[in-house]
């Protein structure tokens, strides 16, 4: 969330109006991030953010981990943060835990829910943690799940 704000302590998104995130996590807007938290809309259930976009919560990582479901006429793009750490893992064994998940079972839990999710027809996914281009279907393979990037990696 850092990003929100400019090396110069500036805001870096001058016309940002609200920034949605998980209720459990807006206790962040502190020190450098306190001139925006007025502009703060916490989720504390599914949400539509506009016609196109609805902010999801999926604690675990994070009391407030949130996962944004941005539709279109081809499908759903799901946008996520922290739900995978190391794809060439846990994409295979999605029950893999990670050190810094700071409810593990929880995590795991909105892990399996996203991933079988995403094997529907016309999902996909990108965010942290995904190779570039970092856009991807997700299939099942075995007791897990394959990625499978729309362009090669970059790299």
């Amino acid at each position: 969330m850092s990003g929100l704000i400019a090396p110069d302590g500036s805001a870096a998104f001058t016309e940002l109006e609200r920034v949605w995130i998980g209720a459990g996590d807006t206790s962040v807007f502190t020190g450098r991030l306190e001139p925006i938290r007025d502009r703060v809309v916490p989720v504390s259930e599914k949400v539509a953010i506009n016609d196109w976009t609805t902010a999801i919560p999926t604690p675990g990582h994070t009391p407030g981990h949130t996962v944004y479901d941005i539709r279109s006429r081809t499908g759903h793009l799901l946008v996520w943060g922290d739900t995978v750490h190391v794809p060439t893992l846990q994409f295979d064994q999605p029950n893999v835990s990670w050190e810094l998940d700071g409810n593990q079972s929880q995590a795991r839990a909105a892990r399996a829910a996203l991933l079988e999710k995403l094997t529907r027809p016309h999902h996909f996914v990108a965010g942290a943690h995904l190779d570039s281009p970092g856009i991807a279907r997700v299939t099942p393979s075995g007791d897990g799940y394959a990625l499978e990037y729309l362009a090669p990696p970059i790299g």
